[in-house]
């Protein structure tokens, strides 16, 4: 009875989430909110209370540090995942893909819990096609989004070569102009 009632309460809370709404961050806001931003490659995941949340944590195998403390792997949590039969969802949660590269704009809460900013906005998959420069891409946010200004607004797609990237997560932490 005890695990219908936990079931119950988890699967209000999901459909509450699901409905959530995300504040539309800009690539400068990421970068400035984050507390690293790596290059790196996701290893798979596994699920874990952390409270009466579900969150899946990935290690990540990093390859460059563009902010933060250098270092050869992180534990990111994502929320939601399956434990037990337990199954917790929330709309906006990045989705990775075992072995990819991606660029990570990330930010650790005070309880240690290292997490991507703006849930799938700080995700970037980096591409190279074979003869170009490597490629950050993020598709826009399906989910509601507000503006700072509380204002309803559309996500966009980003696509850039990676060199600008990198340039300009260097021009807005030197607290140049972008």
């Amino acid at each position: 009875m005890r695990r219908l009632s936990i079931l119950g309460t988890l699967a209000a809370f999901t459909l509450f989430l699901s409905a959530s709404t995300l504040r539309q961050l800009s690539l400068n806001d990421m970068i400035l909110g984050s507390t690293a931003i790596v290059r790196a490659t996701v290893q798979p995941g596994t699920a874990s209370f952390r409270g009466s949340m579900i969150f899946t944590h990935y290690t990540v195998q990093v390859e460059e540090t563009y902010k933060g403390t250098a270092a050869a792997q992180i534990d990111i949590g994502v929320p939601g995942g399956v434990v037990n039969g337990a199954i917790q969802r929330f709309a906006g949660t990045p989705t990775f893909a075992s072995g990819q590269d991606y660029v990570l704009f990330l930010w650790t809460s005070k309880t240690g819990l290292t997490q991507v900013i703006g849930l799938s906005q700080g995700l970037f998959s980096i591409i190279s096609l074979s003869g170009s420069a490597p490629m950050v891409v993020r598709a826009a946010a399906t989910e509601r989004m507000l503006n700072s200004a509380n204002q309803p607004v559309l996500d966009n797609d980003i696509r850039m070569p990676l060199s600008d990237l990198k340039t300009q997560i260097q021009t807005v932490l030197s607290g140049a102009s972008q």
